[in-house]
């Protein structure tokens, strides 16, 4: 029987993966977790699979391999997967046909999918923690890929700009940079940058993230699990994904959550942003200094702001955002 993950970046993928191909651990020097709280350890060892190219699609799994292995979505890994006419399907379509080739008889797939409510856990993570240290870029990657600046880059306003080159023909794009009097994505300050972040969100992610809600009527046998349960339900979300993987393993939950919860300091975001935001909208009083909000954080204020709820601020020219209801406001 062959075993699948099919997860976005960003979504504890390689985490469950590790659990499910690990018998047992020894102590805390086994666990596979960054000081980030990635599991990118475990992408150095030998036990580690990604299918990340067209062959391995076809032929991911020999039957006779007992790991469960991992696929990151799109299946197109590495390409930028664009929603040209901002179609309300394009996302559904696009997992439906993938899941479509695995949805077979001698398949057990899993998917893992960030929500509306852990949106911006997952956003922290994709942005900030999915990259490739020089030793994981040899060993796993570079016989595939030539040059992967954003999966190797750790600078977060660096990665930001990375990110955004990536829509450099698209007509948002080009009129953003006309306006702000740019050449390209490097002369941009970072307020500008912040913006264009923002605008990317409102012009690209149509359907990005409702469609998982919309799958699991579509597979009944593939398992489905929220990011909202892997973080809500730790503990009944991993054993609800290894019995359905039919994985017996002697690793002690308990130990590896309690290493792994305090290092996923974002997982709360999209808690703490609706109401950072509904005391935006309504005028009441809120301060968010002791939340360390970083570039990610201040776009996703910025778009919920915008876009949601038609509060326009003049941040171009701020390389930070204010941590205050007040302060904020008086940029109206």
């Amino acid at each position: 029987m062959n075993r699948l993950i099919y997860y976005p970046t960003g979504s504890y993928g390689t985490f469950v993966q590790w659990l499910c191909n690990t018998v047992n651990i020894s102590g805390p020097e086994d666990l596979p977790f960054h000081a980030d709280g990635n599991s990118h350890k475990y992408v150095l060892t030998d036990q580690y699979r990604l299918l990340i190219s067209e062959k391995d699609e076809q032929e991911f799994v020999s039957a006779h391999n007992p790991n469960v292995v991992s696929c990151i979505w799109p299946v197109e890994n590495n390409g930028r997967m664009f929603n040209p006419n901002n179609e309300s399907d394009f996302y559904f379509k696009l997992s439906q046909q993938h899941l479509t080739y695995f949805d077979q008889p001698n398949i057990k797939t899993l998917v893992i999918y960030p929500t509306e409510s852990s949106k911006i856990w997952w956003y922290h993570n994709n942005c900030k923690k999915v990259f490739y240290t020089k030793e994981m870029h040899s060993k796993k990657i570079q016989s595939q890929y030539a040059e992967t600046p954003w999966l190797t880059c750790t600078d977060v306003v660096q990665r930001a700009r990375i990110q955004m080159s990536y829509y450099q023909h698209r007509t948002w794009y080009k009129i953003l940079l006309l306006k702000f009097k740019c050449a390209n994505i490097d002369q941009l300050r970072i307020g500008q940058l912040r913006q264009l972040m923002a605008v990317a969100r409102y012009e690209e992610m149509v359907d990005y993230l409702s469609h998982w809600q919309l799958l699991p009527t579509q597979f009944p046998n593939i398992k489905f699990v929220s990011l909202d349960q892997l973080r809500d339900h730790t503990k009944d979300a991993i054993q609800g994904i290894l019995k359905y993987f039919n994985v017996e393993s002697n690793v002690p939950l308990d130990f590896v959550i309690d290493h792994w919860t305090p290092l996923q300091t974002t997982c709360n975001r999209d808690a703490e942003h609706s109401n950072i935001i509904n005391c935006i909208v309504n005028g009441q009083h809120c301060d968010w200094s002791d939340l360390n909000f970083d570039l990610f954080d201040e776009v996703y204020l910025y778009y919920a702001l915008r876009f949601q709820h038609n509060v326009v601020l003049n941040t171009d020219s701020l390389d930070k955002l204010p941590t205050n209801t007040h302060d904020l406001l008086l940029l109206r």
